[in-house]
């Protein structure tokens, strides 16, 4: 399983989780209506924070995750390209060299 999924299964577990206990709290809780109430929106405006917090989290880790590929990936292209110059740089040199060598051969046959 990747690190998306495990982090995405445990957002979803977390919030689903807080969800069951308010719930089993306002089920079992021996309270007002009024007091339930401002309970059930405590607990809501907790389980926001920390939902946001997370979120933020995982916001800056995606964020950096992005950020190591980018570079990584800059620095492959980087290693390719010189790659590719050196072959094309050797390709010309050899071709350079080849002509100097026929030039010399059809020298040779016509002064010979």
């Amino acid at each position: 399983m990747s690190d998306g999924n495990r982090t995405t299964d445990f957002v979803a577990g977390f919030i689903l989780g807080g969800l069951l206990g308010t719930a089993l709290a306002l089920l079992f809780g021996p309270r007002t209506g009024e007091d339930t109430r401002h309970r059930l929106a405590d607990s809501a405006g907790d389980l926001r924070d920390r939902a946001s917090e997370r979120a933020d989290e995982l916001l800056r880790k995606a964020r950096g995750t992005v950020e190591d590929l980018s570079q990584r990936g800059r620095a492959r292209l980087d290693e390719g390209a010189t790659r590719i110059r050196d072959i094309v740089d050797r390709g010309r040199e050899t071709l350079e060299e080849k002509a100097r060598e026929l030039r010399r051969h059809n020298e040779e046959r016509t002064d010979g």
